[in-house]
């Protein structure tokens, strides 16, 4: 990737939408002087997404947008193992994933990545509350319940809200080294690492 260009991140928010999930990778990201990344927030469509918790959220982009990006989280959302994603919506994925996008889970929104088969034969985790429910209804997938994220190149989870600020650290550590990820960690006043 050319050291000029931003970045590009976009968050998936997908029908009951958790609001911490939502805004951990949208705030570790955000495009500032700092930091080398452009954000879009996409939903199945633009505009009006029913959120989880009471909140709502208005998108700009729709699922376009995970074609554009270098890495597409995806948020936590409410009844994954009774509601599956969009069928588009879980195209895009695959194909945003087969253009070389990462893609990164935070807690339930493991389900919509196992919905792809990216994690087929592949070490995942979700929120404890759901690990039994993901391994049910994605026997392929190998769901570890006794980590905080787990990291499988191209695809990666993680347990809960709180995790996927590990996740989101990790993976600035990863593109920016320790420097960036510890600043981000200050910034948020979380621990720069947390193993498990």
């Amino acid at each position: 990737m050319p050291s000029s260009r931003l970045r590009r991140v976009a968050v998936l928010v997908l029908e009951g939408a958790k609001p911490l999930d939502v805004g951990i990778p949208a705030q570790v990201f955000t495009t500032r002087a700092s930091m080398p990344y452009e954000v879009r927030v996409c939903g199945a469509a633009p505009g009006l997404v029913t959120g989880g918790d009471g909140l709502s959220y208005h998108v700009a982009h729709g699922p376009d947008a995970l074609a554009w990006a270098d890495v597409v989280f995806i948020p936590g959302y409410r009844s994954p193992d009774r509601d599956d994603p969009p069928p588009a919506v879980v195209e895009a994925l695959t194909e945003a994933h087969d253009g070389g996008a990462r893609l990164a889970a935070i807690s339930t929104g493991a389900f919509a990545l196992a919905a792809t088969g990216l994690l087929d034969g592949r070490r995942a985790t979700t929120h404890w509350h759901y690990t039994r429910a993901l391994a049910r209804k994605h026997p392929r997938v190998r769901v570890d319940e006794n980590v905080l994220f787990v990291d499988e190149g191209s695809v990666l989870t993680s347990a809960g809200a709180a995790s996927g600020i590990d996740l989101c650290l990790h993976i600035l550590r990863g593109d920016l080294g320790v420097a960036a990820s510890n600043h981000a960690a200050r910034r948020l006043v979380a621990a720069p690492y947390r193993s498990g």
